[in-house]
Formats: structure tokens, C-alpha cells, sequence
């Protein structure tokens, strides 16, 4: 990975987390209305989108 490759995929992790932090309050407001069952499945959601993220981030710090 080259220097611009690596400044692409951070700007496109930023894109993802600002999304998933949208998400996180999305989850906030249906446990604020008791919908818990869905507010558990936004909550996997996100936690499957963090680890890929994970992943992602791993990938550069390895590349590095």
C-alpha cells in the first residue's frame, strides 16, 4: 500500500465510523422508546461493522 492508498482507505474508515456513529444514536433513541429488540439488532449491526473496521485498520498498521 502506498501513501495514497493508505490516506484513502483512513478517509473511507472516517466516512464508516461518522455512519456507524449515526447508527449508535439511532440504537439510542429505540432503547429510549423500548424497542429493544431492534435497538439489539442495530447493536449487532454496528459491532459487526466495528470488527470489520478492525480489520481494516490492522490491514494499514500492517502495511505500514
Amino acid at each position: 500500500m502506498d501513501k495514497q492508498d493508505i490516506y484513502s482507505e483512513i478517509e473511507m474508515l472516517i466516512n464508516e465510523l461518522e455512519t456507524l456513529v449515526k447508527s449508535l444514536a439511532t440504537a439510542r433513541e429505540l432503547i429510549a422508546e423500548n424497542s429493544n429488540n431492534r435497538a439489539s439488532n442495530n447493536l449487532s449491526e454496528i459491532e459487526i461493522q466495528l470488527q470489520a473496521i478492525a480489520g481494516k485498520v490492522s490491514k494499514i498498521k500492517s502495511s505500514i
